[in-house]
């Protein structure tokens, strides 16, 4: 490990790596492919809204690396003095040429974390008697699942569950277009007999949206225990849940486009189901 100590203007550095050549560096690089992220049980947080997000949300982060030169605002300085003085985690320096290498980012602001994944199963949920749950089936891109989470957390949703899933939720790209917001759901990996089961065991209504179907998303009552399911923009749902659903829902369309992107249709569903339910409060 190449550290150096080094006093900086405006902050004092305990740990500090020159080189481009540097192991941590190139952990940090190894990071980005997801069967490094896998084998260490780590993921990458790039950013201080996103690192901030994560701690808000209890994420456990090891190590803190910055690099001055790219700070934006003072709030960066003033960040990384608070965390030097907790002394929760590792928080180290990095030279322009290190952390230009490290970072994953164009125009970066300065700041890596990284964290320990989190592991939750359905078991784990504690949910109200009539909870708002996202079902995604099938979701391809990650830029999509990450504005997918961003609706999610601002429509008030109780917990999000990937179906029969591939797509790696500790995508830099999901984390960086979900702006830290993945951390602040509970969000569970599962199969499609385990949820099954676990949906009937609670008493969830199932609504799915498909195009054959003429009913208007708004014609569902949102404010009983729901779980809403969304597909892949390629291939919808799968017929399995399809034939399960109690509901089945369609945006309207009045121009040409016969769909709207996954991101897009999500959020239009969701906020129709925050409407509804804030006639509760």
């Amino acid at each position: 490990m190449q550290f150096k100590n080094r006093k900086a203007p405006h902050l004092m550095e305990e740990l500090y790596i020159q080189s481009r050549q540097n192991d941590q560096v190139k952990n940090l690089v190894k990071l980005r492919e997801r069967k490094h992220r896998e084998r260490q049980s780590r993921c990458l947080i790039e950013g201080l809204r996103e690192i901030g997000h994560a701690l808000t949300a209890g994420l456990e982060i090891t190590h803190l690396y910055y690099c001055s030169d790219f700070f934006s605002s003072n709030l960066h300085a003033t960040f990384i003095a608070e965390h030097k003085d907790a002394g929760k985690f590792q928080v180290i320096g990095m030279s322009p040429g290190a952390f230009k290498k490290s970072s994953h980012r164009e125009g970066p602001d300065g700041l890596i974390a990284i964290a320990i994944q989190q592991s939750n199963v359905l078991a784990d949920l504690s949910l109200d008697e009539t909870p708002l749950l996202l079902v995604l089936e099938g979701i391809e891109k990650p830029g999509n699942l990450g504005a997918i989470l961003r609706s999610a957390d601002g429509a008030g949703v109780d917990a999000v569950i990937l179906v029969d899933c591939v797509l790696d939720l500790y995508n830099p790209n999901a984390i960086r277009s979900s702006q830290g917001l993945l951390f602040a759901l509970p969000i569970i990996s599962t199969n499609r007999d385990t949820l099954t089961d676990w949906l009937e065991a609670k008493n969830i209504v199932c609504c799915v949206t498909t195009p054959d179907t003429k009913k208007p998303h708004w014609e569902v009552d949102y404010q009983q225990g729901l779980a809403l399911f969304i597909g892949s923009e390629s291939d919808g749902l799968s017929n399995y849940w399809l034939e399960k659903a109690t509901h089945k829902i369609r945006i309207p369309m009045a121009g040409q486009a016969d769909s709207l992107n996954v991101a897009a249709a999500t959020a239009v569903c969701l906020y129709e189901a925050s409407r509804q339910r804030t006639k509760l409060d």
